[in-house]
C-alpha cells in the first residue's frame, strides 16, 4: 500500500509541472505574440463594407434609356470603429456639424435602421448625400471616427415623369419586406433600396443585381490597413421594353392636354364636373405588345430615388386624382356601351340574330313585362328601325336591352356572362406589372353572396349595355378589342421583350403566343366589325365627327359609363385598324369625363400619330353638343 507522503509528493509535482506549462503559454502569448495580438485587439478592426450593385438599366424599343444610374453617396455609421474616446452622440453631433443635417435626424435613422443590418456592415445615416457634402464629411475623417463614405448607384429617370406608371419607383426596403426577402433566402440588408411599383417592382429579381463587398481591417481612425477579401457586384438585368417612345410622349401629351381642356370647361360651368384621371393604352393585336400606355396626372419617380420632403410626400399622397395610380391596369369601373360588343356577340352565337336583324326603337323606353320603369335610351325619341350593325353603329340601348333579356329568358342571363368571361373579363390580363385589377363580372352567386338577393332580369338588361354591376379595367377592354381584331385570339399584355445581362446576352425573352382561343365563329367577329365600322367611318355612327376624314378605316366602339350618382359618368372608346387588315388596337378612357365624345378624340390623333398621317387628318377638339350623351 502506498504511503500518503507519497501521494502528496506525486501531487505536488503535479500542480508545479501545470503551472510551468500556463506560465509558458502566457509568457509566449504576452511576450512573443503578444504586440500582434495587442494590435488586433486594440488598433484594428474587422469591417464588412457591401458595394452595392447597380440596378439594371430599362430600355424603350427604340433604344431610348428611360432608367439609368448615376453615381451618390451614402453615409454610415460603424459602430464597431467608433473610438474609446469618442461617444455616438458626440461622433453625431460633429457629423451634423459638417454634413449640415440635423442631429435628431442622423439619431433617428440610426435607431430605425440599426436592426435591419447584418453584423459589420454599418447602418445608414444618410442616403445619395451631394458630392459637396460628400468632400467635407471626407476632409475631416480624422474626427469622425465611425463614419463611413459608400458609393452608390443612385436611380436616374431620365425623362421625369414620362412613363411614370409604367417604370414605377424604387424605395427603401421596410422591416417587414426584409424579413419576407431573408426568409426566402435572398440577399437583402437594412438600407437597401428595391422596386417599390411598375416595372420596377415587378421585375426586381432581375434588376438587383448582386452586391459585392469588401472585409477590411481599420484601426482606431476608421482607416483601411488591409484589404483581407472582395467582390465586385455583378450588374442588374436591363430591360427592353415593347414601348415606342414617340408615341408614348404623344400619348401622355395628349392626355395631358386633354385634362386641362375638360378642367377649363369645368371651371366655366358649373354643372359640368371636374374631370379625373385620363388613361390610355394602345397594343399590337398579334403579340399583346404594349406600344404605350399614359395616364394623367403623373409623378416623378426621381423624387422617390433621392428622397422626398415631408411636404411633397403629404401632397402627393393627399392629392384627389391619385397621381400614383395606374388607370390602365388598376382602376375598375362600369364599362358603359364599349360592353355591347360582347353583348353583340352572345346574341350571335346564341340567338337567331345575324347582321340583317331588324329591330325597331318606337320611343326610345324598353319595358320589361310587369316592370313599371323602363329602360331608356341615350336619345329621349325612338329611332325606328334598325339593323344590328347599325345598333352597334348607333349605340342604341333599346336594341341590345332587347337582346340582353332574350338571353335572360333562353338562359337566364348564364350566356351573356360566359362571353364576357370568355373575352377575359372578371380576371386579371396578366400583364407584367403589379397590382392588376381583376374588376368583376356579376352573376346570380355574386348577388346572392354579396347582396343577399337572386338575379334579376333588370340585372340582365343593365349588363347588356355594360352598367350595373360589371367593372372592367382599360387593359381588359383594351384585350377584348384586340381579340376581336385578330379574330379571337387572347393575348397576354407585355412590357417587356427582352431581359439582358451586362454582356448583352438575352436571358429571357417574352413569347408572343396567344394564351387563348376564342370559341366564336368567324362569321360573328365579321359582323361585330362590320358594326364597328358603322360607329366610326358612316355619317350615322356615333364616333363619326372625330373619323369622318381619316385616311384610314377604323373600328370602334364608344362608351359613356354613368356613375349612378351626381348625374357623373366615364368616359370610353376603343379601336382597332386599319380595316381589314388590322395592326393595333388603342382603348381611352375619362374618370367623370362625361361624354364618350371627349375620348374619341384622343384616340384618332393616336392613331393618326402611329400610322403616320398627320398631315392627312385634322379632327375636331370638341365634341359636337347633339353627340354629347352616347
Amino acid at each position: 500500500m502506498e504511503k500518503p507522503e507519497s501521494k502528496i509528493k506525486l501531487a505536488k509535482i503535479v500542480v508545479i509541472v501545470v503551472f510551468l506549462l500556463l506560465g509558458a503559454r502566457a509568457a509566449q502569448l504576452q511576450i512573443i505574440q503578444g504586440g500582434d495580438y495587442f494590435r488586433l485587439a486594440e488598433n484594428n478592426r474587422l469591417s464588412v463594407r457591401p458595394i452595392n450593385a447597380p440596378r439594371g438599366r430599362i430600355y424603350s424599343a427604340d433604344e431610348e434609356v428611360l432608367v439609368a444610374n448615376k453615381l451618390a453617396y451614402d453615409v454610415y455609421f460603424q459602430p464597431n470603429e467608433l473610438s474609446p474616446k469618442l461617444t455616438r452622440e458626440e461622433l453625431f453631433t460633429k457629423l451634423a456639424d459638417v454634413s449640415g443635417n440635423d442631429k435628431e435626424t442622423l439619431e433617428n435613422n440610426y435607431l430605425n435602421n440599426q436592426g435591419l443590418s447584418r453584423p459589420g456592415e454599418g447602418v445608414i445615416l444618410l442616403r445619395s448625400i451631394s458630392s459637396e457634402k460628400m468632400i467635407k464629411i471626407a476632409e475631416r475623417k480624422d474626427q469622425l471616427q465611425g463614419i463611413d463614405i459608400r458609393e452608390s448607384p443612385l436611380r436616374d429617370y431620365v425623362h421625369g415623369d414620362l412613363g411614370s406608371h409604367i417604370i414605377g419607383h424604387i424605395g427603401e426596403i421596410s422591416e417587414e419586406e426584409l424579413r419576407d426577402f431573408v426568409a426566402q433566402g435572398l440577399d437583402y440588408t437594412g438600407g437597401d433600396t428595391i422596386g417599390i411599383a411598375g416595372l420596377e417592382r415587378q421585375y426586381e429579381e432581375y434588376l438587383k443585381g448582386q452586391r459585392g463587398f469588401e472585409e477590411v481591417e481599420v484601426n482606431h481612425l476608421g482607416h483601411k490597413e488591409e484589404l483581407l477579401e472582395s467582390q465586385e457586384p455583378v450588374p442588374g438585368y436591363d430591360l427592353k421594353l415593347s414601348v415606342d417612345w414617340g408615341l408614348q410622349q404623344k400619348t401622355e401629351e395628349r392626355l395631358e392636354e386633354k385634362h386641362y381642356y375638360l378642367k377649363e370647361i369645368a371651371e366655366e360651368d358649373e354643372d359640368v364636373p371636374e374631370p379625373g384621371g385620363v388613361a390610355a393604352a394602345m397594343m399590337d393585336i398579334n403579340s399583346g405588345d404594349i406600344l404605350a400606355m399614359g395616364n394623367y396626372p403623373r409623378f416623378d419617380p426621381n423624387k422617390f430615388a433621392t428622397g422626398f420632403t415631408n411636404a411633397d410626400y403629404d401632397e402627393l399622397r393627399n392629392d384627389p386624382l391619385q397621381p400614383m395610380l395606374n388607370r390602365n391596369t388598376m382602376f375598375a369601373v362600369s364599362p358603359g356601351s364599349v360592353f355591347k360588343t360582347v353583348t353583340g356577340m352572345a346574341a350571335l352565337e346564341n340567338l337567331e340574330v345575324d347582321g340583317d336583324t331588324s329591330f325597331f326603337d318606337a320611343t326610345g323606353e324598353f319595358h320589361i313585362p310587369g316592370w313599371s320603369e323602363p329602360f331608356r335610351n341615350w336619345m329621349d325619341y325612338g329611332e325606328g328601325e334598325l339593323d344590328f350593325t347599325r345598333a352597334i353603329g348607333r349605340s342604341n340601348n333599346i336594341v341590345f336591352y332587347e337582346l340582353s333579356y332574350e338571353l335572360y329568358e333562353e338562359y337566364q342571363g348564364s350566356k351573356l356572362v360566359e362571353t364576357a368571361r370568355e373575352f377575359g373579363l372578371g380576371e386579371i390580363t396578366g400583364i407584367d406589372l403589379p397590382n392588376e385589377r381583376a374588376g368583376l363580372v356579376p352573376d346570380g352567386q355574386w348577388k346572392r353572396d354579396n347582396l343577399g338577393e337572386g338575379w334579376y332580369p333588370g340585372d340582365s338588361v343593365n349588363l347588356g349595355i355594360g352598367q350595373g354591376f360589371l367593372s372592367t379595367t382599360p387593359m381588359q377592354i383594351l384585350q377584348l378589342t384586340s381579340a376581336i381584331a385578330n379574330r379571337g385570339q387572347i393575348y397576354q399584355p407585355t412590357l417587356v421583350q427582352q431581359i439582358v445581362d451586362s454582356d448583352g446576352e438575352v436571358v429571357r425573352e417574352n413569347n408572343s403566343e396567344a394564351i387563348k382561343s376564342l370559341p366564336f365563329s368567324q362569321e360573328s367577329f365579321e359582323i361585330i366589325e362590320e358594326g364597328l365600322l358603322e360607329v366610326t367611318m358612316t355619317d350615322y355612327g356615333t364616333a363619326s365627327a372625330a373619323f369622318s376624314d381619316f385616311p384610314l378605316d377604323i373600328a370602334g366602339k364608344t362608351g359613356t359609363a354613368q356613375l349612378g350618382y351626381g348625374n357623373l359618368s366615364h368616359a370610353w372608346f376603343t379601336a382597332y385598324g386599319p380595316v381589314p387588315d388590322p395592326e393595333i388596337a388603342i382603348v381611352v378612357f375619362i374618370e367623370r369625363g362625361d361624354s364618350s365624345q371627349h375620348a374619341i378624340p384622343i384616340a384618332a390623333d393616336l392613331l393618326a400619330h402611329y400610322f403616320e398621317v398627320d398631315d392627312e387628318y385634322d379632327g375636331p377638339e370638341e365634341p359636337p353638343p347633339e353627340l354629347e350623351d352616347l
